[in-house]
């Protein structure tokens, strides 16, 4: 029964912090479509209606049918009125804003779970290592890689991704026995699963791991993101969906834009760790453990980590937003279709709804990803709860 009210007790306080962090990332989100359609609509040089009309009457006619008559400030309430009911509008050509995103999102966001976590999980293992082994060498070459990776131009670095490793991706298709690619990537409800259940899977092993490195359960941590992406690959093959998934997966744009995420976001999160690991190494219980002649690898990963990992963590949800705004241009550099082809179409035309729907989208991923950090902090160190002001 006492395990009972602990638990109960728990669930609540968490759904009031969650609660509150939903609110106040509403807010943050209702400020940036605000700023992002005042921003779009001031800023952007070329009119949509000027493209469109050749006579001074015609483009007055045009901006009149568009609305684009009407006071800023008129046009930003209607827009956010619609938002807060989950419409993005139309755009200028007279179709729905939202069927122009829900087609190419999953895609954006197949690559961005894949390749944001690998690079995270990479980073937070190599940062770990390289900051508990105390080189020189080590530290120097990590931190010129990192910084060498992190501020590559995107094209630039899909160009040599293409021209070195090209080839062998494509093979990866053959290997697995796929037909040679033809056409843009495919998409339709295959990428909408591939998206929503590689972010649940990742997010709820990191979750997972976190919690068993904390209550020292070494195998649980170990299999906790292997087992979440078995369970995921066996719902695909029972659902029949095996092959549609790794073809989806195995495209080779798509690859090359993973692996360019993967090389420009890993070193952050490597150098976060790595900072993490280094300040915690100096504290009173480290030098504790090692007077109780604790395994190096079982201070490391079992104390020293859980602590490090949290800003690492932190660091990797709030960057989301410009992430995402690089796979961007990662992804019309490659060659996928995704939401970096619609943003810069949307740009070259003046398509002012498109634009500020995009910025739209990447802050609801960077609202829902940053409650996700939350209640995976949470899980992983429940002192996070109390100190934001709940009773212990």
């Amino acid at each position: 029964m006492k395990g009972e009210g602990s638990f109960n007790d728990w669930f609540w306080t968490m759904i009031r912090f969650v609660s509150r962090r939903a609110l106040w990332g509403l807010v943050t989100l209702a400020l940036l479509v605000s700023f992002a359609f005042i921003a779009v609509n001031l800023l952007l040089p070329y009119d949509f209606a000027v493209g469109l009309g050749q006579r001074s009457r015609n483009i007055e006619r045009i901006r009149e049918q568009l609305g684009l008559d009407r006071p800023l400030w008129v046009r930003w309430l209607d827009y956010m009125w619609h938002f807060v009911r989950g419409d993005l509008g139309e755009s200028y050509d007279g179709y729905r804003v939202s069927s122009y995103i829900w087609s190419p999102l999953p895609t954006t966001v197949m690559i961005f779970a894949v390749g944001g976590v690998v690079a995270y999980l990479l980073g937070e293992w190599l940062g770990r290592l390289v900051a508990w082994s105390r080189s020189r060498v080590l530290t120097a070459a990590s931190s010129t890689v990192s910084v060498l990776l992190f501020s590559a131009f995107p094209p630039w670095l899909i160009f040599l991704l293409t021209y070195f490793v090209g080839d062998r991706l494509a093979q990866l298709r053959s290997w697995a026995g796929l037909q040679p690619v033809t056409g843009t990537a495919p998409g339709g409800p295959i990428a909408v699963v591939l998206a929503v259940g590689l972010l649940v899977a990742f997010i709820t092993g990191i979750a997972l791991r976190g919690w068993a490195r904390r209550n020292q359960r070494r195998a649980l941590g170990l299999l906790a993101i292997p087992a979440g992406l078995a369970g995921f690959a066996l719902g695909l093959v029972i659902s029949g969906t095996w092959t549609d998934a790794v073809d989806q997966m195995l495209w080779p744009s798509a690859l090359t834009a993973m692996l360019a995420l993967i090389l420009i976001a890993f070193g952050e999160s490597m150098l976060v760790m790595r900072a993490g690991v280094s300040a915690e190494m100096a504290e009173d219980y480290v030098l504790t453990a090692r007077a109780k002649a604790l395994p190096e690898r079982l201070i490391r990963d079992g104390h020293v980590a859980p602590n490090a990992v949290l800003p690492t963590l932190s660091r990797l949800f709030t960057s989301v937003p410009y992430l995402i705004s690089g796979l961007v241009i990662i992804e019309l550099s490659s060659g996928t279709y995704a939401l970096g082809s619609l943003f810069f179409y949307a740009i070259e035309s003046g398509n002012v709804p498109i634009i500020i729907g995009i910025i739209a989208i990447v802050g609801v991923i960077g609202l829902v990803l940053r409650i996700a950090l939350d209640i995976v902090q949470a899980i992983i160190d429940p002192r996070i709860i109390r100190a934001d002001g709940e009773p212990s």
